[in-house]
């Protein structure tokens, strides 16, 4: 607006001078040189001011936009402490709902050039929330936050279908909905854990991950040398990372999961019923043991190491 007064300005004094030269000066000549002169005065009256004008402004807003940005990390600080705060001051600085259940996510890269902020408003909005509370943590990650109110695995299975090539090089972390500022602060703690598995774990991006696919996971392997450990004791030589045994911790698992149905477990693996009996049968003779004993310490060790892979495998010394 400023600037456009000065421009209105301009072409006022502009229209005033070349009605009114020819009154104060007979000499066209004269009066064409001296219209040139005043114009050009004019013209670089304008530019010099325009240019204070603008770099003021510019200023100004970045005073502003760093004392909103130090505003509001000083209120995610508080609510990722686990302090008291002001919840309807805490809402008008970060603009952003606490009193629903809150989801927090983490995406990050390997790499610069993602627009990640931009991504993870489109998670956010993915996740069912109009706006959501988007956070920069270094040049290749953002945490995002959102207040949701619908099912987070439909959202998550229709942000994967349709926005594939955005994602191609993201990796994205979500914790689980909880309620309140409480809920800001441990969907936030969930979706670092998952991000420290899927770190571990070594895969690739793309991929999406929640916590609660990985709970179990992040409980046992806190410790990673007594998650080893245990790997080691429930596997025995099971717990090798080569080809054979993970198609035999594999079909083990897969058995596990189907709750013991042969063909269930195949249909999974996309091989024969037969393929998986034996494979099953080799890696119990691995283990050392039937796999009804301790068959939930068992299970829980398989899904480890499906997860995890070599990072939790004894003779890893990748980590």
């Amino acid at each position: 607006m400023m600037l456009r007064f000065y421009r209105l300005g301009h072409e006022y004094f502009t229209e005033k001078l070349s009605e009114s030269l020819t009154d104060w000066i007979e000499d066209p000549a004269v009066a064409l040189r001296t219209f040139v002169d005043l114009e050009r005065f004019g013209f670089r009256y304008i530019d010099r001011i325009s240019s204070l004008v603008a770099a003021e402004y510019v200023a100004e807003l970045e005073r502003r936009q760093t004392q909103a940005r130090a505003e509001r990390d000083d209120v995610v600080r508080a609510l990722l402490a686990g302090e008291r705060v002001d919840i309807a001051r805490s809402e008008r600085v970060l603009s952003h709902r606490l009193t629903g259940r809150q989801i927090g996510f983490v995406c990050w890269v390997d790499e610069r050039g993602v627009d990640l902020e931009g991504f993870a408003r489109r998670v956010g909005r993915f996740l069912g929330a109009g706006h959501s509370l988007v956070v920069a943590d270094g040049p290749l990650a953002v945490w995002g936050w959102a207040s949701i109110t619908g099912d987070v695995e439909t959202f998550l299975t229709g942000m994967a279908t349709e926005i594939p090539g955005e994602r191609d090089n993201v990796h994205l972390a979500v914790g689980s909905p909880h309620p309140g500022a409480a809920g800001f602060r441990t969907s936030h703690l969930e979706a670092l854990r998952t991000r420290r598995i899927i770190e571990l774990s070594g895969r690739a991006a793309p991929s999406i991950t929640r916590f609660s696919d990985v709970a179990l996971v992040d409980a046992i392997s806190r410790d990673l040398d007594a998650a080893r450990a245990f790997v080691a004791a429930q596997l025995g030589a099971l717990a090798r990372d080569d080809a054979k045994e993970r198609g035999e911790r594999a079909a083990l698992l897969a058995v596990l999961d189907a709750q013991g149905s042969l063909a269930t477990a195949a249909s999974a693996l996309g091989i024969h019923r037969n393929t998986v009996l034996q494979r099953v049968r080799r890696a119990e003779e691995r283990r050392g043991r039937p796999a009804t004993i301790n068959i939930a310490e068992l299970h829980a060790a398989l899904l480890v190491c499906d997860v995890l892979g070599a990072s939790v495998l004894p003779d890893s010394s990748r980590h």
